[in-house]
């Protein structure tokens, strides 16, 4: 694959451009001067890579940039004007289907992702869809791309980028909701919150890293103390008992269909 001269980033200053950005540079797939982003020159999170070319205006980041990812809220790409022809466009947007963005940008080179917040820890997990008649080398680029800031998957159609969007697109939104839930109760019963939250969060962390090391799936985990029989089990099946499958599916339904709104 030829080098990728100058990667652009439209909000590459906001929250998950700048992770995506920050982790590839920290990665070595680009060097800080192949990176352009629109950021205030007062205000920008690339302090660490001097090198990095920060813009104000797309316009400026459209002189220079090869590849273009933007990474803006769907409303405010409304209201951009992009001539991207012959240009891999790379969105991060959530609700703008890539018939869009090619009437918008007259690019016929098209990716849809949909990283997370963790990003910024280099643990996200991204899928990504490319647009029919994507060469093997833009492929290439995109899958090395998403996989410096985590684990990332080519899916086989939009509509797996738009439930995924609602699923892992959350990032650790979901599982704050539990390790919150379990925190609060932990501090009624007189766990101090320091302890409380410590606890909680390794034992989440803990339990993911089981999963994934020993390739377990969570329905097995969740049989294996389902049938142990010990204090665990009990607790399960309380929560079994009281909707806790039935209130996440709800959940999931409903930021599925804030997606496709």
């Amino acid at each position: 694959m030829k080098p990728i001269l100058t990667l652009g980033i439209i909000g590459g200053n906001g929250w998950l451009g700048s992770a995506l950005g920050r982790s590839v540079l920290s990665s070595g797939l680009i060097s800080p001067n192949q990176l352009v982003v629109t950021a205030s020159r007062e205000h920008n999170r690339y302090q660490d890579w001097p090198g990095v070319i920060c813009v104000e205006s797309a316009d400026a980041l459209l002189e220079v940039a090869e590849v273009v990812v933007v990474s803006v809220r769907p409303e405010q790409f409304s209201l951009l004007t992009l001539s991207l022809e012959n240009r891999l466009v790379i969105s991060l947007m959530a609700k703008v289907p890539i018939v869009a963005l090619a009437a918008a940008t007259g690019s016929n080179r098209i990716v849809r992702a949909m990283p997370n917040a963790a990003a910024s820890v280099g643990r996200s997990y991204t899928p990504w869809c490319a647009m029919p008649g994507l060469s093997a080398e833009d492929c290439a680029f995109v899958q090395r791309l998403f996989s410096a800031c985590g684990v990332s998957d080519e899916v086989e159609d939009e509509s797996q980028i738009d439930y995924l969007t609602a699923l892992t697109g959350s990032g650790p939104a979901f599982p704050a909701l539990l390790a919150d839930a379990l925190i609060q109760h932990a501090i009624t019963q007189g766990i101090s919150p320091t302890v409380a939250q410590r606890g909680v969060l390794q034992t989440l962390s803990g339990a993911s890293q089981l999963m994934l090391d020993e390739n377990a799936s969570p329905a097995d985990m969740v049989a294996r103390f389902l049938d142990y029989g010990g204090t665990t089990t009990e607790g399960l099946n309380a929560m079994l008992q009281h909707g806790f499958r039935d209130a996440v599916q709800e959940g999931m339904k409903a930021a599925y269909g804030a997606v496709k709104c």
